[in-house]
């Protein structure tokens, strides 16, 4: 599905951060401020 363009998981990603943000981004679960899946992509 993938391959043939019906389905773009990119689209469920809200946000790329570094390890380093995700403590910050952990602490703020709890009140929602972003759309889609938050991703740690830099180590």
């Amino acid at each position: 599905m993938i391959q043939t363009g019906k389905l773009a998981p990119e689209r469920l990603v809200g946000q790329q951060i570094s390890l380093e943000e995700s403590i910050e981004a952990l602490m703020a679960m709890d009140r929602f401020q972003s759309i889609g899946a938050t991703v740690i992509n830099r180590f």
